[in-house]
């Protein structure tokens, strides 16, 4: 589980630095020109969509592992 959550925080933080408003190539789009938190919606959709992948891939694991920890029935007497 631990690589797991540091896999998570990597992506995240690939994802966001990526996304990043204040990078040369980002200032002159207009996402960024709009008044607000317009200029943090890239940032905050990667991390969604990274948080999304990783919510998926849990739900996957999970739905993997459910089999192996229901134990047999007992016999009835």
């Amino acid at each position: 589980m631990e690589v797991f959550w540091y896999w998570m925080f990597v992506l995240l933080l690939v994802f966001s630095i990526a996304a990043w408003p204040t990078w040369p190539y980002t200032r002159d789009r207009w996402i960024y020109r709009r008044p607000g938190g317009w200029r943090y919606a890239p940032s905050g959709v990667a991390g969604g969509l990274a948080l999304l992948i990783l919510l998926f891939f849990w739900l996957g694991l999970l739905a993997v592992a459910w089999p192996w920890y229901v134990t047999a029935p007992s016999p009835s007497p």
